[in-house]
């Protein structure tokens, strides 16, 4: 039996329970905000296998559970009371800590890879594991180093928040240089723009499914209906470093992100996602990443 916790609204959550119930495998389903609603929860802190959840007249121990595929998400910001907001956070902060001390597998506990808060060290902690390389890079809060850095980047210069927020990259131009002076209230992150296509691969225990993405603007994700996709074997030195990158953060699901300098061909580390939105890439790759992380979770043992 496996057990889901996440958001019915997300998609990607959906997602991989649709893929278990194709698969006709057992499982059992809760929904966040309904838990913070009518739910209650119960965290005995000497076993954490012994967590128990109530909901609409269930009961769930968490230790019961041989598998968990989670996609825990803070939605206190949406409570429609301060009471259902504290109740929300309380919970989503408590299984959060929990799902780091469960005896059974986690897909993914949202905690074990924390370098992700921060892009910088992030990125040099990850690629150091795979073995890549990252483009030139720059976090500043000082408006006359972001400049020489902009200036000093053969292929210009891209930027993005420094945090784990999610924020769009954005080509630096001309434009941008009257704003440097903002970095003295917020750092921004800045790398050596890499010109050529995107390439996302989702690495599920030692499985890689990789995708090609040839796209008109900086940020693939901003557009719809212009992007090539093309699906991607990635080279064996590739994939053995995803492999290794979900050992060392210890979580079995990622979305590693690289681009591929057209002009010759290097590959650039850009980041790596624990908790990968994979649908639409699934959808395009025949459902092949959903069936691996069906299979990850059927499998006996960790």
């Amino acid at each position: 039996m496996i057990f889901c916790l996440g958001l019915a609204a997300d998609p990607t959550f959906t997602a991989g329970v649709q893929a278990l119930r194709r698969a006709g495998a057992a499982f059992r389903s809760v929904d966040l905000p309904s838990l913070a609603l009518r739910g209650r929860l119960r965290i005995p802190l000497e076993s954490p296998g012994d967590t128990l959840l109530w909901l609409d007249g269930q009961r769930y121990r968490l230790g019961d559970f041989p598998a968990i595929w989670c996609r825990p998400v803070d939605v206190s910001a949406a409570a429609p009371t301060p009471e259902l907001a504290a109740a929300a956070a309380g919970q989503y902060q408590a299984l959060a800590r929990i799902l780091e001390s469960l005896p059974g597998k986690v897909m993914n506990a949202p905690l074990r890879e924390a370098s992700g808060f921060t892009k910088v060290p992030h990125a040099v902690d990850l690629a150091g594991v795979g073995g890549w390389k990252i483009p030139e890079t720059c976090l500043t809060s000082d408006p006359a180093e972001a400049s020489r850095f902009v200036r000093s980047c053969r292929n210009g210069a891209i930027f993005k928040g420094a945090s784990a927020a999610k924020t769009w990259a954005t080509v630096f131009a001309a434009k941008h240089e009257p704003r440097l002076p903002r970095l003295a209230r917020l750092p921004v992150l800045f790398q050596e723009r890499i010109v050529g296509p995107d390439v996302r691969i989702h690495v599920v225990g030692d499985q890689s499914f990789g995708e090609l993405i040839d796209s008109p603007v900086l940020d693939y994700r901003t557009v719809r209906g212009v992007n090539s996709y093309r699906p991607l074997t990635p080279p064996p030195e590739i994939a053995d470093g995803c492999a290794r990158l979900t050992e060392h953060c210890g979580v079995p699901l990622l979305g590693v992100d690289f681009k591929i300098e057209r002009a010759t061909g290097a590959w650039f580390f850009l980041e790596a996602n624990s908790m990968p939105c994979f649908e639409g890439y699934d959808e395009r790759a025949g459902g092949a990443i959903s069936r691996a992380i069906v299979d990850w979770l059927r499998a006996p043992g960790h």
